[in-house]
C-alpha cells in the first residue's frame, strides 16, 4: 500500500471516532482500519505507526496523548472517553443483571451490546442496547418472553424510562445473519462499525454463525479482530439454567410451540401495525418487521453519521 491510501485509511478511521468523541489507541487504529481497495494484507501495526509519526502532513492533523491518537484540536475528547467508560461500568453490570434472567429462557443463541455500549462509550443518561440471536422460528416466542421477563424486573426500556434501561429493539433469528442485505448504501460505515463493536454478552453458539454470515465486513475492516469477553464482562450458563432454557426448549418445541409461535406472531403483528408512525413500510432498512428480523430503530442515524464523517474527512483532506 502507497503512503498516500494508507494516510487517508487512517485520518478516516479517526474521523469517524472523532463523531462519538472516541479518540483510539494505536491498536484499535489499526483494528478498525477503514479499507481503501489497496493490498491489506501487507499492512500491519508498526507500519501504522511509522506512517503517523514520519508523516509531516498526518502530524499535524493527528496528535497524541495519554495513549490515544486524535485529531488536531479535540484533546478534550480524552477525558470524556474516560468518564464514559466509568459510566459504562456501571451499567455493563445492569446488562448482565438482565442476562442472568435471560439465560434461563429457551430459543435465544446470542445476546450482544450493541451500539455505544459495544465499546463503553455510554453517557449518564444513555440507555443499554441489546442485540438478540433467536432459534429458527422461534422469533416471537422468545421476544415476548424477553420482553415479559425483563418487564418484571423494571429493566426494560419503555415510554419514558429510558435511561439504565435495557433496550429491547434488535432480533433476528438464526436463518437471517447476513447483515449486507440492510445496508442503506454501499458504504454504510455505520453499520460497519456497528458490527465491529458488537460486544457478546452471552452466547450459545450465535456469535460464531453471525461473524462467518457476516464475514463481508473484511472488504471494509480487514485487520478486524473478533471481541473476546472478559468474566466481568460476560456471562456463561450455570447448571440451573442450561436445565432451565432446556426443558423451555422441549415444552415449546415441535408443533405445541409451532402453535404457541403462531399465537404470538399474529398478537405482536397486530401490535406493531398500530403503531402509526412506524417507518417499517418505508423503503430502506430503518425499521424492519419480518418472521426472521424485527428491527425497530425509528430513529436511525446512519445517513446523519455517513454525511458526518463525510464532510469531516473532506475538510481534512
Amino acid at each position: 500500500m502507497d503512503e498516500k491510501s494508507l494516510s487517508k485509511s487512517i485520518l478516516s478511521t479517526l474521523c469517524y471516532f472523532d463523531i462519538f468523541d472516541y479518540p483510539l489507541t494505536l491498536l484499535e487504529i489499526w483494528q478498525w482500519l477503514l479499507a481503501d481497495g489497496q493490498a491489506w494484507s501487507l499492512v500491519n501495526l508498526s507500519q501504522v505507526q511509522t506512517e503517523i509519526e514520519n508523516n509531516p502532513a498526518l502530524s499535524q492533523k493527528i496528535k497524541f496523548q495519554n495513549g490515544f491518537y486524535f485529531l488536531a484540536g479535540r484533546e478534550e475528547i480524552i477525558n470524556i472517553r474516560l468518564s464514559r467508560y466509568a459510566i459504562s461500568s456501571h451499567k455493563n453490570q445492569l446488562a448482565i443483571r438482565g442476562v442472568k434472567i435471560l439465560r434461563f429462557l429457551p430459543f435465544i443463541k446470542f445476546i450482544g451490546l450493541g451500539n455505544n455500549a459495544g465499546n463503553n462509550n455510554l453517557k449518564l443518561d444513555s440507555d443499554i442496547d441489546l442485540f438478540i440471536i433467536t432459534t429458527k422460528n422461534c422469533l416471537f416466542t422468545a421476544r415476548f418472553l424477553i420482553t415479559l421477563f425483563l418487564g418484571i424486573r423494571r429493566l426494560r426500556r419503555h415510554g419514558q424510562k429510558i435511561t439504565d434501561r435495557l433496550c429491547l429493539s434488535f432480533y433476528v433469528s438464526e436463518d437471517n445473519l447476513d447483515f449486507s442485505q440492510i445496508k442503506i448504501n454501499d458504504s454504510d460505515i455505520y453499520l460497519i462499525y456497528w458490527l465491529a463493536n458488537l460486544f457478546p454478552l452471552y452466547d450459545r453458539g450465535g456469535y460464531q454463525r453471525f461473524s462467518l454470515a457476516n464475514n463481508w465486513l473484511k472488504e471494509y475492516l480487514p485487520n478486524n479482530l473478533i471481541k473476546q469477553g472478559s468474566r466481568f464482562r460476560q456471562l456463561s450458563d450455570s447448571q440451573w439454567s442450561k436445565l432451565s432454557f432446556k426443558l423451555g426448549e422441549i415444552i415449546l418445541g415441535g408443533w405445541l410451540g409451532g402453535l404457541v409461535e403462531k399465537f404470538l406472531k399474529s398478537i405482536q403483528l397486530f401490535k406493531m401495525s398500530k403503531n402509526k408512525k412506524s417507518l417499517a413500510q418505508a423503503n430502506d432498512s430503518r425499521v424492519i418487521i419480518s418472521s426472521t428480523m424485527l428491527k425497530f430503530h425509528e430513529n436511525d442515524r446512519r445517513l446523519l453519521y455517513q454525511d458526518q464523517f463525510k464532510n469531516k474527512l473532506a475538510e481534512l483532506l
